[in-house]
């Protein structure tokens, strides 16, 4: 249920950031990669990427969901700009993974 509240709507956000990365690092794991540092420094990795992309927007007021990064995150789409990372989770995930079969 969509909801106007400013927390409920950045909690939201995370929620549907860290389901895309756990989507994303299973599915890498299945073809046989093994992540090389903590599955915690994949979330924080990805979400300092949110967080910068928001107070990047210079949109009032700065909260997660103005996040232009968002749509290359949720939505696989292009990214807007050049300071844009080409697939965000991917990229993270392709840095801190070896193949292990």
């Amino acid at each position: 249920m969509p909801s106007d509240d400013p927390d409920q709507v950045e909690i939201q956000v995370i929620q549907d950031v860290l389901d895309a990365i756990e989507i994303r690092l299973r599915d890498r794991e299945r073809h046989g990669w093994r992540l090389t540092v903590p599955r915690s420094r994949v979330y924080a990795t990805l979400l300092h990427a949110v967080v910068a992309s928001a107070r990047e927007s210079h949109r009032l007021p700065a909260t997660l969901d103005h996040a232009t990064i968002l749509d290359t995150i949720l939505d696989g789409a292009e990214p807007a700009n050049d300071h844009a990372v080409g697939q965000p989770i991917d990229d993270v995930i392709s840095t801190h993974t070896v193949q292990v079969n």
